[in-house]
């Protein structure tokens, strides 16, 4: 009897992340350029943002990341969850609980009132369209500065080390 050689398929980590790591360097240079552009965000449509507060529990706990499809590329009516600036300039991401001649009431889902302001619509920035568990930690991380350049040595050695002969 001849003993069969039983191939086994080898996974190559190389191809993987020659694939990978520049997906998530797009990605990352995606979000950073929304986040800071405005006219950006309007062409490409999307934007994250990082929920900072309990407000909108069990919908969205603090560390998640929303994402947020530019007002001029939806419909905004009632129950949408909505991000806006306040007549403070903060961003909030509420619901959307009725609509009245001046504009729209909001309220966060876990809070007991309505948000003071009435929301107009020069102050919707965007209409939220899903959300991903804690990732909003990791993404304002990695959006500081100091990491941004840590990244960008780290992906300029691995272009370096995966493409020299």
């Amino acid at each position: 009897m001849k003993a069969e050689k039983v191939e086994k398929k080898k996974i190559d980590l190389s191809k993987i992340s020659n694939i990978v790591i520049p997906m998530l360097f797009i990605v990352l240079v995606l979000n950073i350029m929304t986040t800071k552009s405005d006219k950006l965000f309007e062409i490409i449509g999307y934007r994250s943002y990082t929920v900072l507060s309990g407000s909108m529990e069990p919908e969205f706990y603090p560390g998640d990341m929303v994402i947020t499809k530019h007002k001029s590329k939806t419909d905004i009516k009632v129950n949408d969850i909505v991000t806006f600036k306040d007549n403070d300039g903060i961003i909030i991401t509420h619901r959307i609980i009725e609509e009245t001649p001046e504009g729209y009431i909001t309220k966060g889902d876990n809070n007991n009132v309505e948000d003071a302001d009435i929301l107009t619509e020069e102050n919707i920035i965007g209409e939220v369209k899903f959300s991903i568990p804690k990732l909003g930690y990791l993404n304002d991380f990695l959006s500081k500065p100091m990491v941004i350049a840590v990244e960008m040595i780290l992906l300029a050695g691995f272009i370096f080390f995966s493409y020299r002969d």
